[in-house]
């Protein structure tokens, strides 16, 4: 392989990984394509069946971490593409892009989608394209069941995740001093709901449990300490002059999203931020 064909692999590999995750999101979706169940016993890879009618077909992909997940896959690599390649791409991403989402029925994910699409439309004055991408939201969201993915929450989907926050917040406040410095440790706790268990403890699958923010995630089990090591890796985005590119729009979605996700400490997931990471780095010299 040539060094040309390295760079064109390169170059292109975030915009061939949305086509895939996309594709597999709204195929998958089509054809209720099943692959069994994922590493965690949580979720079946690809379409998921559901008593509840705007829940019925989740689209699941092979990460871990269930259609929330994916959802943030679709939305990182599709928000990074929209931005980077040219605006003749629009009509190609973003269409794809929503349908993918929407499949998912991930909430978060399709607001941060929707916002960051809009920023770039704004930003670069393509109006045309605003308004074809919101019929497109518009015509998919009423099939798709979307109003009622937002309007009920007969799952507790949202209820539960602000119950989690706010156990594990109060648990946070409460605990002691060497607790907050250095934390728990990881596999420690359990939060379902406002109820917090011991790891060990737990009859359910404890893979689907926890404060659904990575950020309370890692003060919780690593603490203070914990956490701003951690963001040491990220100091070179504080040193230099930010250069508002896809990279760094990139990361900043990421981030938006781990404070409703596990993508964090989603090690199947989280790849994908230093990948952006070390491109923005790359970039800027």
């Amino acid at each position: 392989m040539t060094n040309n064909e390295v760079h064109f692999d390169y170059l292109y590999f975030p915009l061939i990984l949305f086509i895939y995750l996309a594709g597999f999101a709204i195929i998958g979706y089509i054809f209720e394509i099943n692959l069994g169940n994922d590493d965690y016993q949580t979720w079946n890879i690809g379409f998921n069946p559901s008593n509840l009618d705007y829940l019925k077909g989740r689209m699941n992909g092979f990460q871990a971490g269930g259609p929330n997940s994916f959802a943030d896959l679709i939305t990182v690599t599709g928000v990074y593409s929209l931005f980077k390649y040219k605006n003749s791409y629009v009509f190609f991403i973003v269409p794809i892009a929503l349908i993918a989402v929407i499949v998912t029925y991930s909430r978060f994910s399709l607001v941060v989608l929707v916002l960051f699409t809009l920023i770039k439309f704004i930003r670069e004055k393509l109006y045309t394209q605003l308004f074809v991408t919101m019929i497109v939201l518009s015509i998919a969201a009423i099939p798709l069941g979307v109003y009622e993915r937002f309007m009920n929450d007969d799952n507790n989907g949202i209820s539960d995740r602000v119950l989690m926050l706010e156990a594990s917040t109060e648990y946070f406040i409460s605990s002691s001093l060497e607790i907050k410095l250095i934390g728990n440790g990881s596999n420690q706790l359990i939060f379902e709901s406002n109820n917090i268990y011991l790891y060990d403890e737990f009859d359910k699958n404890p893979y689907s449990y926890g404060p659904h923010n990575s950020f309370i995630f890692y003060l919780i089990n690593y603490g203070i300490v914990g956490v701003l090591l951690y963001f040491l890796i990220f100091i070179n985005l504080f040193k230099r002059k930010l250069v508002f590119d896809f990279n760094l729009i990139s990361l900043t979605v990421f981030f938006i999203l781990s404070m409703s996700t596990d993508l964090l400490h989603n090690h199947s997931v989280s790849w994908l931020l230093y990948f952006l990471y070390f491109s923005y780095l790359k970039a800027e010299k």
